[in-house]
């Protein structure tokens, strides 16, 4: 574990081992080890770097920078340290979008891309409207809540999105990540969340891609997602899960995972 020193410092997470390289991103809200569960049971097969994303967990909150674009460049900038050719890109959420957006923008970077409870932001006219009106929900809760209440509101919006009760462990974890929350950028990654619009990106993915969904995500529940214009996507359903696969049943995410990236 280590602070990565760019422009905007990095916190980052080694784990695993393996010739492939996976670049793990969290959803809104949560931080790097939120991958905890999952990477225990991928360590074997892969290498993993797991960033806390800029304005999360133990990375810099700057005033702002907050665009997909910034991510995509904090992306870069992490597989330039390690002096990395190809890699397959993990994101979950809000992180899921800026997987897609590496992903059709530096094809020659990523080699597959595995993608939990996506979206291609909510501006997408894609995207189901419901769930449009649940992100600007969230927005209008969070700008009304003052600075004491903010870390209380980002668990309960958390656990109100898991189909299955967490262990103390994970539960642990979320509310760390919620306490350690900055307000300006809980409202600025908001904000792009609700003004990003990846759709003309996504014909241009080249790449493998897996699309997994939990039957149980209140978040998205049954709407579209907006990611059918991925060419040959792989997509598939976890009966149990909610909107957090990788927390709520990490045994079948990871099958689901080796079975796609081994070709299985």
């Amino acid at each position: 574990m280590r602070l990565m020193r760019t422009d905007v410092p990095i916190f980052l997470q080694q784990r695993g081992s393996g010739t492939e390289t996976l670049l793990m991103f969290h959803g809104w809200g949560m931080t790097g080890e939120s991958w905890r569960p999952l990477a225990q049971r991928l360590s074997a097969d892969w290498q993993m770097l797991i960033p806390d994303l800029r304005g999360f967990g133990r990375s810099a909150k700057p005033p702002n920078g907050y665009h997909i674009n910034n991510y995509l460049a904090d992306a870069v900038r992490l597989a330039q340290r390690f002096h990395l050719r190809r890699i397959t890109v993990v994101g979950h959420s809000f992180g899921g979008t800026g997987a897609l957006y590496l992903a059709a923008r530096l094809p020659q970077l990523v080699s597959k891309a595995v993608v939990l409870s996506t979206i291609p932001g909510a501006k997408s006219p894609a995207v189901d409207p419901r769930i449009q009106r649940h992100f600007a929900r969230i927005q209008a809760l969070s700008e009304r809540a003052g600075d004491r209440q903010l870390a209380t509101l980002l668990h309960r919006l958390w656990r109100q999105s898991l189909a299955l009760p967490p262990s103390l462990e994970i539960e642990d974890s979320q509310r760390r990540a919620a306490d350690g929350a900055a307000r300006h950028a809980v409202l600025a990654t908001l904000h792009t969340i609700l003004s990003t619009d990846i759709t003309p990106w996504l014909a241009r993915i080249g790449v493998p891609t897996l699309i997994v969904r939990g039957q149980l995500d209140p978040l998205l529940g049954d709407g579209r997602d907006g990611l059918e214009a991925i060419p040959d996507a792989v997509r598939v359903t976890m009966p149990t899960a909610g909107h957090y696969p990788q927390l709520e049943d990490p045994d079948g995410l990871a099958a689901h995972m080796r079975r796609f990236l081994k070709n299985l």
